[in-house]
């Protein structure tokens, strides 16, 4: 939906004045892009462009304004010299208060699309956005959904790569996380990269304990043992390894669903209860563990 007000306007298209210049563009481009374009009412061309480039920030009235100054007005062909317009249409980009881009003329939607593609909001920014603010909280469960929508709409950006390896990290899940680690590439690999190296290789450590290699070791010697294997899965849980402990369980409860009075299924559905929501190691043990019980 269009951002427009009572008048059924788009908010973020602005008519430049003598009055609000300074505020609109100077003061404005501190906080948003600003998108000037300057026309003629007494050209097609230049009307068709405004239009079109109404309708392009039209969904990003929080990160753009679209400037529009009209150059039939003699004061506001007095600002178009300043800015160096030569012909009409012309549309500059400003941003940080100097302009940064610009072209003269009218352009197809297509490529408009793609000249200012890197000054518009990208469909995962919101997403990103969200996860940042749970991830500064520590709610990794509730990020774990919104930070694999990103990842799944743009693979290739680094933010998306490293804030779902952040939250695998977080719950746990090393083995996701340590394959998307290994693609980002070096030009990538900056100071956050290297705290989630260390976050992994920290995980790794914590899932070997003396505890859990004693417990592997009698394992290895009974194995298959109910109460050996039930003891093991929560230490892996204590240490974020959810999917081998479900594997561990699963194997139990699969000969024996009332194992150790039930105890097993307890722990097991007790694992599944903690998990992030859209965990899909957790979502394959529920699968398996409704099959087993109905």
């Amino acid at each position: 939906m269009q951002p427009i007000n009572a008048a059924g306007e788009n908010t973020n298209v602005v008519e430049i004045n003598a009055e609000n210049f300074q505020q609109v563009i100077l003061q404005g481009s501190q906080e948003k892009v600003v998108v000037i374009d300057f026309y003629t009412q007494q050209s097609e061309q230049s009307t068709q462009l405004s239009q079109k480039l109404s309708n392009l920030v039209a969904g990003a009235q929080d990160s753009v304004t679209l400037a529009r100054v009209n150059c039939d007005d003699p004061q506001m062909q007095q600002l178009a010299m300043q800015f160096g317009v030569q012909s009409l249409p012309t549309c500059i980009v400003f941003q940080d208060g100097k302009g940064i881009n610009g072209f003269a003329g009218d352009q197809s939607d297509a490529e408009l699309q793609n000249f200012f593609e890197p000054y518009l909001p990208k469909p995962e920014d919101a997403l990103i956005k969200q996860v940042s603010a749970l991830i500064a909280d520590d709610n990794f469960a509730d990020a774990l959904i919104p930070a694999r929508e990103a990842y799944e709409i743009a693979p290739q950006r680094d933010e998306t790569q490293k804030l779902l390896i952040d939250v695998l990290l977080n719950l746990g899940q090393n083995t996701e996380a340590e394959a998307l680690l290994d693609k980002i590439p070096m030009v990538n690999q900056d100071d956050y990269y290297q705290s989630l190296q260390a976050k992994l290789e920290l995980n790794k450590q914590a899932a070997e304990t003396p505890e859990i290699q004693a417990l592997r070791a009698e394992l290895d010697k009974q194995p298959g043992d109910p109460s050996i294997s039930l003891k093991l899965a929560v230490q892996l849980h204590q240490a974020q390894q959810n999917e081998e402990a479900l594997e561990l369980l699963l194997a139990v409860l699969i000969k024996d669903l009332n194992a150790l009075d039930g105890e097993v299924k307890k722990v097991m559905m007790d694992i599944l209860a903690t998990a992030a929501k859209g965990d899909p190691i957790a979502t394959k043990a529920r699968r398996k563990l409704y099959s087993l019980l109905y």
